[in-house]
């Protein structure tokens, strides 16, 4: 696939901010394999009416309905395809916020120390829709009145962002 789409979900609370995200591709693939399984079974069922030999043929529909189900029922599968991802975002310790308008996000930057003593700086991605922008941007200017605010380009990487160099 060339394109894919995730959903994020975004949740502000007091402390921090909750971000849920997933690829809902795989959602598509379960229907489509219980169907084949369905049709493929049907057929199979017709041709060993005009002969019992193809009885053999049952084994397709019957392995695809059956991993059609194993992936509707296993929750650690279906995270495991959706790359579902959780973290939470600690934002009052938010050291820098710079907006990119034309894209309509938001980056709050945040220091992480690792635990050899190394730290890096990124850009927290918050996605904002059209009509949203301006209350999300308002709400965090007054969470945050003291934090410094800058307007530019935003580099995205899928994980983080940085400013251009």
């Amino acid at each position: 696939m060339t394109h894919q789409t995730t959903i994020i979900v975004y949740r502000l609370t007091d402390k921090h901010i909750e971000v849920f995200s997933w690829k809902p591709q795989i959602d598509s693939v379960k229907p489509v394999m219980k169907w084949t399984a369905i049709i493929s079974g049907v057929g199979v069922l017709c041709l060993m009416f005009i002969n019992p030999d193809f009885i053999i043929a049952a084994i397709g529909p019957i392995g695809i309905g059956v991993m059609a189900a194993l992936m509707g029922n296993s929750k650690d599968y279906q995270s495991m395809v959706r790359n579902e991802e959780y973290h939470e975002i600690d934002w009052p310790n938010t050291e820098n916020i710079a907006v990119w308008r034309k894209r309509r996000l938001i980056g709050l930057r945040f220091t992480w120390y690792n635990e050899d003593g190394s730290h890096y700086s990124v850009y927290s991605k918050v996605y904002c829709h059209k009509k949203d922008f301006e209350k999300c941007l308002d709400t965090f200017k007054q969470r945050l009145p003291n934090t410094p605010y800058r307007e530019g380009k935003l580099v995205v990487h899928s994980h983080f962002a940085t400013l251009p160099e």
